[in-house]
């Protein structure tokens, strides 16, 4: 069943992308994440993001990966390539996008920049508001 085809990811998505710059380690993504109170870091390179750090991605690397230590550099664990959604595509159409790649979170790009990331949260909230509206009418 399609979701509403009306509710486009920029609505749902979230303008604060907080990013650290690729070369840095992965305890100052920890400390980020923990500050900036979010599950994710975007890695950029020269201002242009070019992977992601999640949480996920840096329990596993630190529980089976014997190698790699807090002082390792984020680029080591990083997700790449990042996985992009248009700003104007549908809230259904990111979470296929998700589905299909095993992830929860997408960049959102509007006019070839990146504006924002969307989440699987962010998306469950624009479903909830959705059917919550449709309930009053």
């Amino acid at each position: 069943m399609a979701l509403n085809p009306t509710v486009r990811v920029k609505a749902a998505m979230s303008k604060n992308m907080v990013s650290i710059e690729k070369g840095l380690r992965i305890r100052s993504a920890i400390k980020t994440m923990v500050r900036r109170n979010v599950g994710s870091v975007v890695i950029t390179a020269d201002g242009k993001p070019v992977g992601i750090v999640t949480e996920r991605d840096i329990l596993k690397s630190l529980a089976y990966r014997k190698a790699i230590r807090p002082d390792t550099s984020v680029e080591v664990i990083m997700s790449k390539p990042l996985i992009v959604v248009s700003s104007t595509a549908t809230i259904g159409d990111a979470a296929e996008i998700m589905a299909k790649h095993k992830i929860r979170r997408l960049i959102v790009k509007e006019n070839n920049k990146y504006v924002g990331i969307v989440t699987q949260r962010d998306l469950q909230k624009a479903m909830t508001d959705t059917f919550r509206s449709l309930l009053l009418l």
